[in-house]
């Protein structure tokens, strides 16, 4: 995992693509998309993490804990 996105080696003609940014909930890191023209041109686009949600809901005097992937919590 790299913070950008994208990494190059071995004298900039290798480069490593990550797709998934905020990898696994655990790493703050991009994802990125590479371009390439008819020239062979490359361009990125840099994919920035989404802010992390909390788990809890606040404002009232009973918090509720949100089931990870559903949305929903366990207070009815």
């Amino acid at each position: 995992v790299v913070e950008d996105g994208y990494e190059f080696f071995a004298d900039r003609q290798l480069v490593t693509i990550f797709s998934a940014p905020n990898y696994c909930g655990e790493f703050d890191n991009a994802g990125a998309m590479m371009s390439v023209d008819e020239t062979l041109m490359c361009s990125f686009q840099i994919l920035k993490p989404a802010e992390k949600k909390s788990k809890y809901l606040y404002g009232s005097s009973n918090a509720a804990m949100v089931k990870p992937g559903t949305g929903q919590t366990g207070v009815k």
